[in-house]
C-alpha cells in the first residue's frame, strides 16, 4: 500500500508501507528518500488533511505504535505530515539534508506567521535571508526603486468599532466555544453575548455583525472603495523591481497583538537593503539557511509546542500552554507564568483535564487544572511535557518513560492469563534517546559510513557575523572583502573547525584541573583536621606510637591513641607549615623552638 508524506515545503512523497508496520519503520523510508542517514529523532509524522490550516499543536503519531488508516479513500490509504519535532541548535545539525528540512519548516512557519520577528527592522533581515536561502538574486535597481505604499489595515472612520484588540477576542471566541459544548446543561444562557450574531471576516479578524450595521448604507461603499484600493497598490507593487520580494513578508509579533499593525511605507526598501549586503557578502544559498536557522532561535516561540484550552475553575478564562525546550509558558488572560522542567512535581491527564503541580518562585506548592477540547490534545500535552524534559534536560531517557503503555480490551484479557503479552500494547512515548545521544550516535554513523559532517560555518559567514552585531551597519569595504575572498590559502572551514575543537580542548583542561585542585585541597585540608572534633586542625604527637591525629584540646583527654590504641605515656606539641594549615592559630610570641614538650 502507498502511503503520502506531505513535507514541510508542500510537495508530496510517495513511499509503500505494510498494514502491520509501526510509525518507526514509515519514518525510515521517509528519511532514506530524503537521503537522512541518521538524526532521524529530529523529526515526527502526524496525520495530515489536505487544505487543512497548520497549526502549533501537534498530535504527533506515536511511533513505537502500529498505524492507524484515518482514510477511506481505497486509492490513498495512509496521508501524514512530516514536521520537526525537536528543534535543536543549528550548529548541532551534521547532515544538509537534515539542515534542508528544518529550512523548510522554519520557511513556512515564518511566511504563515506561526513564528514572528522581533520588530520590523529584524523581519526585513529575515525576509532577505529567506530570499537569499531560495537563491533569488539581487536586483540594484530595486534599492533605487520608489517603494509603493502598502494598504493599510484598519484604515478610514471604523476606528470606534476596532477598539477591542484582536488578542482579546480571539480569546473571547474560545471561550465562548467551550461554553457553547455544555448549553445543553445550563440553565441560561445570559454570560454569553452576542454568541447568536452572525460574524463577517475582515482584515482585522472575525467582527460581530451588528457592530458592522452601524455605519448603514455605507458599508458597501467603503468596502468596494477598498478593495479598488488593494488593487491599485497590488498593481504598483506586481511592476516595481521589488516586486520579488511580495512573497517573503515576515511579520513581528507587534502587528499580531494590536501594536504597530501598520507595515512600514519603506518596508519593502528595507528587505532590499538588507538583500544586497547578503549579495555583497556573496553569500551561497547554504550559508543563508543556516545563518537563518540561527536567527531564528531567538525569536519567541522558537520551538514551541501550544496547547490552549479554558482554567477548570468557574470564571472560564483561556489558558494557552506552550511546552519549549527547557520550560513550560502558560499564560491565563494577560498573566505569563515561566515554570521551568525543575520547578515541575506532577503532571498527569484525564479524559480532557489536564492538572500541572509545580512549585512556585516563593517556594510555595501550585497548581494549574485546565480543559481542552479533545482527550488527544490533554494527553498529547502531558507526552509533549514528558518527551521534552527527557530529550533537552536528562542525560538518558529513564526506563520508566521508555516502558509506559496502555492495552485495549482485547489486550487486557490477553494480559490476565500471560502478563507479558505483546497482544493490545499501545506504548505512551516513543522517545528512545536524548539530544546529546543522537548527536554522538550520529557523528559515530557518518564516521563509520565515511561521510563528511556538515561544518557550522561557510566562507562569507565571518563578515556577515560582524555586520549583524554592528546593528546592520554597512559591512566591509569591497576591497577588504576580495582581499579575503581571493585569499586561496585561508579555508575558513577548516580555521573555524579548528579554533572549535582547540576552545573545547582548552575548557576541558580547565575543568579537569579544576576539579583535580578541589580535589587536592579537600583532601588536605580532611587529613589536616583533629579525628575526635573534626573542627581544629593537628598540633600533637601521642608519645611512644608517635602519631599526629588531634589537637591539643583532645589530646589531653585521650589516655589510648585514638589510631593504635597504644597507651600515651607524653604528648608533644608541632607545627605544621602554613601552606598545609586549615586556620590561622594563636601562637606565642616569645617561642624560640619549635617543639615543646609536655
Amino acid at each position: 500500500m502507498w502511503c503520502i508524506v506531505n513535507l514541510p515545503n508542500g510537495t508530496q512523497l510517495a513511499v509503500k508501507w505494510d498494514t502491520k508496520a509501526i510509525g518507526q519503520e514509515c519514518l525510515e523510508k521517509v528519511c532514506k528518500a530524503l537521503d537522512i542517514v541518521c538524526e532521524m529523532e529530529y523529526f515526527g509524522l502526524e496525520y495530515w488533511t489536505p487544505n487543512q490550516e497548520e497549526s502549533r499543536t501537534r498530535q504527533w503519531i506515536n511511533l513505537r505504535n502500529r498505524l492507524s488508516c484515518d482514510n477511506s479513500s481505497s486509492s490513498i490509504h495512509l496521508m501524514l505530515a512530516l514536521r520537526v519535532k525537536f528543534w535543536v541548535p543549528v550548529h548541532c545539525l551534521l547532515q544538509e539534508s537534515v539542515r534542508n528540512i528544518f529550512y523548510m519548516q522554519a520557511r513556512s512557519d515564518l511566511l504563515e506567521k506561526r513564528l514572528q520577528a522581533h520588530d520590523w527592522n529584524n523581519a526585513a533581515k529575515l525576509s532577505a535571508l529567506l530570499c537569499q536561502a531560495d537563491g533569488i538574486r539581487f536586483n540594484p535597481l530595486s534599492l533605487k526603486a520608489k517603494c509603493p505604499t502598502p494598504v493599510r489595515r484598519g484604515s478610514g472612520g471604523d476606528g470606534a468599532q476596532q477598539q477591542l484588540s484582536h488578542k482579546e477576542r480571539k480569546d473571547k471566541e474560545h471561550v465562548l466555544s467551550f461554553k457553547k459544548r455544555r448549553l445543553s446543561k445550563q440553565k441560561s444562557t445570559e454570560n454569553i453575548e452576542n454568541s447568536h450574531l452572525p460574524t463577517i471576516v475582515t482584515d482585522e479578524g472575525p467582527t460581530a455583525l451588528s457592530a458592522n450595521m452601524k455605519c448603514g448604507g455605507n458599508v458597501g461603499h467603503t468596502s468596494s472603495q477598498s478593495a479598488s484600493d488593494d488593487d491599485v497598490a497590488e498593481d504598483k507593487v506586481s511592476t516595481s523591481p521589488l516586486s520579488i520580494y511580495q512573497n517573503y513578508i515576515v511579520y513581528p509579533i507587534c502587528a499580531e497583538d494590536g501594536g504597530d499593525i501598520d507595515m512600514p511605507e519603506d518596508f519593502y526598501h528595507c528587505i532590499a537593503v538588507e538583500h544586497g549586503k547578503l549579495a555583497t557578502l556573496k553569500m551561497t544559498p547554504k550559508s543563508a539557511k543556516y545563518w537563518l536557522l540561527k536567527q531564528i532561535q531567538d525569536l519567541e516561540g522558537y520551538g514551541e509546542e501550544v496547547f490552549s484550552g479554558v482554567t477548570a475553575h468557574e470564571n472560564s478564562a483561556r489558558c494557552d500552554v506552550a511546552v519549549g525546550a527547557n520550560a513550560i509558558t502558560t499564560c491565563v488572560g494577560d498573566e505569563k507564568n515561566v515554570i521551568p522542567f525543575s520547578a515541575i512535581a506532577s503532571a498527569k491527564s484525564f479524559r480532557r483535564t489536564f492538572k500541572l503541580e509545580y512549585v512556585g518562585d516563593c517556594n510555595d506548592r501550585r497548581e494549574l487544572e485546565i480543559k481542552l477540547p479533545k482527550h488527544a490534545m490533554a494527553a498529547g500535552l502531558y507526552r509533549s511535557i514528558t518527551e521534552r524534559h527527557a530529550f533537552y534536560v536528562c542525560d538518558k531517557v529513564r526506563g520508566v518513560v521508555t516502558n509506559q503503555f496502555t492495552r485495549d480490551l482485547k489486550g487486557t484479557i490477553a494480559s490476565m492469563f500471560k502478563e507479558d503479552t505483546e497482544l493490545g500494547k499501545r506504548y505512551v512515548f516513543d522517545i528512545q534517546r536524548t539530544c546529546r545521544e543522537v548527536h554522538d550516535q550520529a557523528r559515530r554513523i557518518l564516521h563509520e559510513k565515511g561521510i563528511e559532517a556538515l561544518n557550522s560555518s561557510a566562507v562569507g559567514n565571518e563578515d556577515l557575523y560582524e555586520s549583524m552585531l554592528n546593528g546592520g551597519k554597512q559591512p566591509l569595504s569591497t576591497s577588504r572583502q576580495e582581499q579575503r575572498l581571493s585569499d586561496k590559502e585561508l579555508d575558513f572551514d577548516d580555521i573555524c573547525a579548528v579554533t572549535d575543537k582547540l576552545d573545547m580542548a582548552l575548557r576541558e583542561k580547565e575543568k579537569r584541573d579544576a576539579a583535580i585542585a578541589r580535589c587536592v585541597e579537600a583532601r588536605v585540608s580532611e587529613a589536616m583536621t583533629c579525628k575526635i572534633c573534626m573542627d581544629r586542625e593537628i598540633n600533637t604527637m601521642f608519645n611512644p606510637c608517635s602519631h599526629v591525629t588531634t589537637c591539643a584540646e583532645c589530646a589531653a583527654r585521650c589516655i589510648h591513641c585514638p589510631n593504635c590504641r597504644v597507651k600515651v605515656t607524653s604528648t608533644t606539641r608541632i607545627y605544621l607549615p602554613p601552606e598545609l594549615r586549615i586556620s590561622s592559630m594563636s601562637t606565642p610570641s616569645a617561642t624560640t623552638s619549635c617543639v615543646a614538650t609536655h
